[in-house]
């Protein structure tokens, strides 16, 4: 086992936990929308913001493969950034999904109440994304992943701030539309190879 691989091994399991939780959400939503005794009221906003969170998680273990030819000598602080950026994403997806269904009837109005631990977590990841293109390969690297990602990382900073200061769900609805389909244009549409 190479160094890449032992310093990945923590990351993939917060990230592998990352994505447990959000299906198991999924998974206790669609339970409680198929129930008639105990209904659910679904949210545009929740699900979109939920979905984002899936991709990122996905986006971010695919990606950290770059660290393998561009790092030959792990540092403790690398390793402690990408659990942290790691940890972080985990966080990101976990104040979406309720540990426990009891008493939730609205997820628009479980999001509302957990948004401002939502944006925040969600200018934090953004800020760690940076850094972790910059250990990458520096700033060419960072100017090199293109105008929409940078485009995207400057766009959150107003929609968190935004995010957090209003509980109109027509925001929150739009934010999340836009962000997740962004998500996906970033990262599957530009998806390559794990050898480029």
């Amino acid at each position: 086992m190479g160094q890449f691989e032992y310093a990945m091994v923590l990351v993939s399991i917060i990230v592998g936990l990352g994505i447990t939780h959000i299906l198991l959400g999924i998974g206790g939503i669609i339970d409680r929308l198929s129930r008639k005794e105990d209904h659910l009221e679904p949210s545009l906003a929740h699900f979109t913001w939920l979905g984002f969170c899936f991709a990122w998680l996905v986006m971010f273990w695919w990606w950290e493969y770059r660290f393998s030819s561009r790092v030959t000598d792990w540092t403790m602080g690398l390793y402690l950034f990408l659990i942290a950026y790691s940890v972080t994403l985990f966080l990101l997806q976990a104040v979406l999904v309720p540990r426990s269904w009891d008493g939730v009837t609205s997820l628009k109005d479980f999001f509302l109440e957990r948004r401002t631990w939502f944006y925040s977590l969600l200018l934090t990841a953004t800020i760690l994304d940076q850094f972790d293109a910059y250990l990458k390969g520096g700033f060419d690297y960072l100017l090199a992943t293109g105008v929409n990602n940078l485009l995207f990382s400057a766009l959150t900073v107003p929609v968190a701030i935004i995010g957090i200061m209003t509980a109109k769900i027509r925001f929150h609805n739009v934010a999340g539309v836009i962000f997740f389909g962004w998500q996906f244009l970033l990262g599957f549409g530009n998806i390559e190879s794990l050898a480029s």
